[in-house]
């Protein structure tokens, strides 16, 4: 479908095929972008065909093998014990601050495409793309429950403005795997297809999206995403109270509490 493969990353592979880029995400991804070389080069690389005026839409696939609730807390776990460093976090952050502002205001239409079980980081990667395609089973958890803390990405922007208020309120208060069937009802992704038709509905949606005229495609998107000064404030506020979260004894006794409940202490 995609045979020219344009480059590789820890982050992701690309692929091109016309006015079309493919960014297939990597498993342990969280884990990767917290290396301070890696995002570096992860940004040089998305900055190259972004600037590339011959692409118009861009697909940012999520990887297969992620293992949600269970990577999430696991990820902590490491920050909890001293195998990661609070300043691996700190660079975790802001490389997702800095990816999430990216997918919002680039000026290219972008496609995200999940399945499996998707915790909150990835959510808010596919709130901040225009259009999300989403495989029938898949599931998105909230973590941040499990372990005391409060969701990072911006969800707590992206939710208000897609389905108001006290739906995105309830929404991030939800302990329960929220169901591909759900998403689609509370409307925030825009399509569920099955798992095996995934990769080609996108490129059939990204073909159709790359016909429409460059400027009134980047014009628009342009019009919708005016308010980005919140969208950034939102980012920098998560982390201020993750930070201070991560440092105390209460979130230490409930990660511990998590590891035991989700035979996750190894």
């Amino acid at each position: 479908m995609f045979e020219n493969r344009s480059g590789d990353t820890p982050i992701f592979s690309c692929y091109r095929s016309g006015a079309i880029v493919l960014l297939q995400l990597k498993n342990d991804l969280v884990n990767t972008i917290s290396e301070i070389d890696i995002k570096e080069l992860m940004f040089d690389y998305f900055k190259r065909f972004t600037s590339d005026a011959s692409v118009k839409v861009i697909i940012l696939m999520g990887a297969k093998g992620k293992k949600g609730r269970d990577e999430y807390i696991d990820f902590y776990r490491k920050v909890a014990c001293g195998s990661m460093s609070y300043d691996k976090l700190e660079r975790l952050y802001c490389a997702l601050n800095q990816f999430i502002l990216k997918l919002a205001t680039v000026n290219k239409y972008v496609i995200h495409a999940d399945r499996g079980q998707i915790d909150t980081i990835f959510l808010s990667m596919a709130l901040a793309c225009d259009y999300r395609i989403l495989a029938t089973g898949s599931v998105y958890q909230n973590p941040y429950h499990n372990i005391g803390l409060v969701p990072k990405g911006g969800l707590a922007y992206f939710l208000p403005r897609m389905i108001g208020s006290a739906a995105a309120s309830k929404f991030l208060l939800r302990k329960d795997d929220i169901t591909a069937k759900e998403a689609l009802g509370i409307k925030i992704v825009d399509r569920i297809v099955p798992p095996d038709r995934l990769e080609q509905e996108t490129v059939n949606m990204a073909r159709s999206i790359a016909e429409v005229p460059a400027e009134t495609l980047f014009g628009v998107k342009k019009l919708l995403n005016l308010s980005q000064e919140d969208l950034h404030r939102v980012l920098e506020v998560e982390s201020i109270e993750l930070r201070r979260i991560v440092r105390s004894d209460t979130f230490r006794q409930e990660l511990s509490g998590a590891l035991d409940r989700f035979g996750l202490r190894y």
